[in-house]
């Protein structure tokens, strides 16, 4: 969020706390008095678990507001992280209902001269006093958190996120590994911004992040590995997939977990296959003709889908489909039908059965990959 020429007060909210924060301690950064600044720039804690403290922290802000700085004409306030502007019980209270029309009220008759005012929020209830009079008279920017199930444009976003971080960290990163951030940490971006920092320390000076990057560093790696196990299966590669299943039980991966993501690929094929199979999609080409198609999809056939992202590829990222379309290519509908049923059945036998997990989920991986 960047600051306005003449503005002196600024509200920064939104369900995604993450881009609340950082737009709040940057807007903050922009807007510090240079002389005497450290004294210039007062932070008052809006976390809080009571009513009472509520309006303390409220009544601070009213202090600092008619209170002149020691050192500088001017004077930055920053309520950070205020958590009773929403419809909770602590917001609801009479007191912090009073307390925060007090402080509306302040806001309509203008801020002494000199005085610039931030407040950060999570949840800001847009009918109260407080967040009309920060509409009218201020700079108000909402950041809400991505939700894949009702943003079909939720991938770029999060593309377009990814893109940025890594130019300010001087670095670039590839398509693929792109979509690898994507699948393994979905919309969640303060998690897609700590990995991408631990991917930038370990390539170093190198520019370039590659899917590679992603797979050998930090709490993304274990499940790099599975994906790779899953693509093994969907291009029928028996060797590579018993090998990478070697690796990660050796890793103390679960088997349940193990067998749920390859079930997951499975019905994930299994739907692509149909869509190959209706004619509404067609395996091979170009990523770029890919989405073409996936976009071109009538709304009947995605209101078919599965409402979970995880379970309907169409909630995806891009580029994991188009990889998820090339491998259901190698199978027939009725093969990744029984491959369902063979999933469902390793499940059971997990439970019941006296074999070896690992056996269990071997025969698996061989009957499915080497399906007739």
């Amino acid at each position: 969020m960047p600051a306005k020429p003449n503005a002196h007060l600024y509200l920064v909210c939104g369900s995604e706390e993450y881009l609340v924060k950082e737009n709040a301690r940057r807007l903050v950064k922009s807007l510090a008095p240079k002389g005497g600044a450290e004294f210039a720039v007062e932070i008052v804690d809006g976390t809080v678990t009571r009513a009472d403290e509520a309006v303390k922290a409220i009544y601070r802000v009213l202090e600092a507001v008619n209170t002149m700085g020691f050192f500088s004409s001017e004077k930055l306030i920053w309520l950070k992280d205020a958590n009773f502007f929403g419809t909770d019980k602590t917001s609801e209270a009479a007191i912090v209902k009073e307390a925060a029309g007090e402080l509306a009220e302040v806001v309509k008759k203008g801020l002494p001269t000199g005085v610039t005012l931030i407040v950060s929020a999570a949840e800001m209830d847009k009918r109260r006093a407080f967040y009309l009079a920060c509409n009218k008279l201020g700079e108000v920017a909402v950041f809400d958190a991505i939700d894949p199930t009702k943003d079909r444009d939720w991938e770029g976003k999060v593309t377009d996120f990814i893109a940025a971080h890594a130019r300010a960290l001087d670095k670039t990163v590839s398509r693929q590994a792109i979509a690898q951030l994507v699948e393994l940490n979905g919309a969640n971006l303060r998690q897609i911004e700590t990995e991408l920092e631990k991917i930038a320390a370990y390539v170093g000076d190198r520019g370039a992040i590659e899917p590679a990057d992603v797979r050998a560093v930090g709490s993304a790696s274990r499940e790099a590995i599975a994906w790779d196990l899953n693509d093994a299966v969907g291009h029928r590669d028996l060797g590579k997939a018993l090998r990478l299943l070697d690796r990660l039980l050796f890793q103390g991966e679960e088997v349940i977990g193990l067998l749920f993501a390859i079930a997951s690929r499975v019905r994930q094929m299994l739907i692509l296959r149909e869509l190959v199979d209706r004619k509404l999609l067609r395996p091979g080409g170009e990523y770029f003709n890919m989405k073409g198609q996936l976009d071109r999809l009538p709304a009947s056939i995605r209101d078919e889908m599965p409402a979970d992202r995880k379970l309907n590829p169409l909630l995806q990222h891009p580029f994991p489909v188009f990889k998820t379309l090339q491998q259901a290519a190698n199978f027939t509908r009725p093969q990744l039908i029984r491959a369902m049923e063979w999933l469902l059945e390793t499940n059971q036998q997990l439970v019941t059965s006296s074999l070896p997990d690992r056996l269990t989920l071997e025969e698996l991986l061989a009957r499915i990959i080497t399906v007739k």
